[in-house]
């Protein structure tokens, strides 16, 4: 096993210590430390994904909260033209829009964590999907938002933002992009539907006999 060299995302090292590209040379595993058994490693993979989605939703919510923190306290203490920025119609709602986005990403993520607690992995699909496309997008939006308020010590050191955003901008593609998230969901959606309709013909059938 050969640790070739650390990887930049954005031009710059993931923490703490980035993500490696590794040599496997002749490795082999021995069948004591085997999981579940051979050929199942997408199946162990899955299992995990669910949950690992969830905690990287969780982690964007609170990038967005701090930020949409920083924009208030920004907006209160900024004066342009005279006035706080906090005075400006289009300001106030910014910092509105955010409020309600972060909000109904919270929501969408309980929603899906107590889904995979009561009812398993296999049938929250849907909604991890949902919030794995939601959540990225929407913190990208924010601070995205958050540094145009900020102006040049948006793109700094001085304050999380850039960092905030590169994390939001990479787990777009992490853990699969949106768009093979859209259209699973999508394909879902269509087969639930068309199924519902069935049920319901069926069911007609059944009563008109």
């Amino acid at each position: 096993v050969r640790m070739v060299r650390p990887l930049t995302a954005l031009n710059s090292y993931d923490y703490p210590g980035g993500h490696w590209e590794i040599s496997l040379d002749n490795v082999r595993v021995p069948a004591s430390s085997m999981i579940v058994g051979p050929g199942k490693g997408f199946e162990i993979a899955q299992g995990r994904l669910g949950p690992g989605r969830i905690h990287h939703c969780m982690r964007l919510i609170g990038m967005a909260q701090r930020t949409l923190e920083y924009m208030i306290k920004r907006v209160e203490e900024r004066s342009v033209f005279g006035k706080s920025l906090d005075k400006y119609s289009s300001v106030r709602q910014i910092i509105a829009r955010s409020f309600c986005r972060i909000e109904q990403a919270r929501l969408l993520t309980l929603k899906a964590a107590h889904k995979i607690d009561t009812v398993g992995i296999k049938d929250s699909k849907d909604l991890i999907a949902a919030i794995k496309v939601v959540a990225p997008k929407m913190t990208c939006d924010i601070v995205d938002e958050a540094i145009q308020l900020f102006g040049g010590m948006g793109v700094s050191n001085d304050i999380p933002l850039a960092l905030f955003y590169t994390a939001a901008r990479a787990l777009r593609i992490a853990d699969g992009p949106d768009e093979v998230h859209l259209y699973q969901l999508g394909r879902n959606l269509v087969k639930a539907g068309v199924k519902e309709k069935q049920d319901e013909l069926n069911y007609f059938n059944q009563e008109s006999s």
